[in-house]
């Protein structure tokens, strides 16, 4: 949904049930002039649709969100001032063939987010 428009993978790392993948956020996307102008702030529901589109880019198939179960905004992710974050990924599939994704978006040693959702395929 917004890879390569409002970010791009620069590199991932991936084993079976997990992947770091560091990305980098296009300040320049539309979204950005109306949140906020002047002063670009990631919304909350686009780092958490970036981890699914991470999800679905890593198992090559289309996922969607169908429960966000926990989701903590630690620091605001500013564009301009990070450009570049890390996006560290889990996962499992449940008895209904669902997976419930968690993460951390990160840069360094500050936390951004904090992240369990379930995705579906």
């Amino acid at each position: 949904m917004f890879k390569d428009s409002l970010f791009s993978i620069l590199s991932e790392e991936k084993s079976d049930s997990q992947a770091t993948l560091r990305i980098r956020l296009n300040a320049n996307h539309p979204i950005y002039t109306g949140h906020f102008p002047g002063d670009a702030i990631t919304p909350g529901v686009c780092i958490v649709q970036i981890a699914v589109d991470l999800f679905s880019h890593l198992r090559g198939n289309d996922y969607r969100l169908v429960a966000a179960k926990n989701v903590k905004f630690i620091n605001i992710i500013k564009p301009n001032e990070y450009p570049e974050v890390n996006y560290q990924l889990s996962w499992d599939k449940n008895e209904a063939g669902d997976y419930t994704l968690k993460g951390v978006v990160a840069y360094e040693d500050k936390t951004f987010t904090k992240i369990s959702v379930t995705v579906t395929a």
